[in-house]
């Protein structure tokens, strides 16, 4: 009875172990370079193209220690490493069944997107990314020149792949307004139109050397060092929430005619500047949990950078630490 108990119980085990086998090799019959997707060594990757049905393109290049999106904007570095371990990680949940390759073939002609995968100048991957599985555990994905679809996945995530290859160019930019160090700063001029008296410009002559102006641009002889310190240091990071999208050309230059509530410029040690000019956003609320009016948002506002080309909103929360007053620096008596 227990030698029989013990067949029983080894065949059982050969058998879960031959179906683990079947399941995790189910596919490999299928030839390699047609399910071929990932790129093991995605540190050698210098390019990627990407571009959809609607002719929407992206073109994004390794540049030294960053990417830079159409050659013209620096990239966010969290999607770019997204998008990187998405490569190196995307792999055959299964083959899409015999009776709805057409289809989903089809589907892939009329809505995908197309990823190209470079090293230096060599083209080493092309696959199109199609719409998600009816469970949305899968996506579907099929390599140039095959005619073999295949639902695929990241092995130990949950979710669809599709909205990692995307060809909005705002959502790769990089939202970063002031990245500066202390020492590459050569100055910060700040100017308060509504007030002007209260505008500034600080010089950072270097070892810890400070020179702070007034809105006339004449040296103020007593002024708190640590404080102007403090204050260039908030420089290292200073970002933007989001684009403003919901605004035609000519509401965004009747904005740019109205009077900013500030004007910051940073120019740096090589002679480079950026403005950012701010302005008070109207509120969505009409008063506040007390019953008061409140005329402005009081947790975002507008601002214009490179060059008044993009509109954006930034938070108070960000921007409180650069919004200041000639008052902030002078030595209280």
């Amino acid at each position: 009875m227990k030698k029989n108990r013990s067949t029983i119980i080894i065949v059982i085990a050969l058998f879960v172990i031959a179906l683990f086998f079947y399941l995790n090799n189910s596919h490999s019959t299928i030839k390699k370079e047609l399910r071929d997707f990932a790129v093991e060594d995605t540190a050698s990757i210098t390019k990627i193209f990407l571009v959809d049905k609607k002719n929407n393109q992206i073109t994004l290049e390794r540049q030294n220690n960053h990417w830079t999106v159409n050659n013209k904007y620096v990239a966010r570095r969290d999607v770019i490493n997204l998008l990187l371990k998405t490569i190196n990680r995307v792999r055959v949940k299964s083959p899409v069944p015999k009776a709805a390759e057409d289809n989903t073939i089809k589907s892939l002609a009329v809505k995908s997107t197309k990823i190209e995968i470079y090293k230096n100048d060599d083209l080493i991957k092309t696959y199109y990314v199609g719409g998600t599985t009816q469970d949305q555990y899968g996506t579907y994905m099929l390599l140039k020149n095959s005619s073999c679809p295949f639902i695929m996945e990241i092995q130990g995530f949950r979710g669809y792949l599709s909205t990692r290859y995307f060809t909005n160019i705002n959502d790769w930019r990089s939202q970063i307004i002031f990245n500066n160090s202390l020492n590459d700063i050569s100055s910060v001029t700040v100017n308060i139109p509504t007030k002007s008296g209260k505008s500034f410009k600080i010089l950072y002559l270097g070892n810890n050397k400070f020179e702070l102006h007034d809105f006339k641009n004449q040296n103020v002889a007593n002024f708190d060092t640590l404080s102007v310190k403090h204050y260039l240091s908030y420089f290292r990071r200073i970002n933007f929430n989001k684009f403003v999208t919901n605004f035609n050309k000519q509401q965004k230059d009747s904005m740019l005619a109205c009077q900013p509530a500030y004007i910051i410029t940073l120019e740096d040690i090589n002679g480079n500047k950026k403005t950012v000019k701010t302005y008070n956003k109207p509120s969505e609320m009409q008063t506040n949990g007390k019953g008061n009016e409140i005329e402005y948002d009081p947790d975002n506002m507008y601002a214009f950078i490179n060059n008044d080309q993009d509109m954006v909103f930034t938070q108070y929360y960000v921007f409180d630490s650069i919004l200041k007053n000639i008052d902030y620096f002078l030595t209280k008596k």
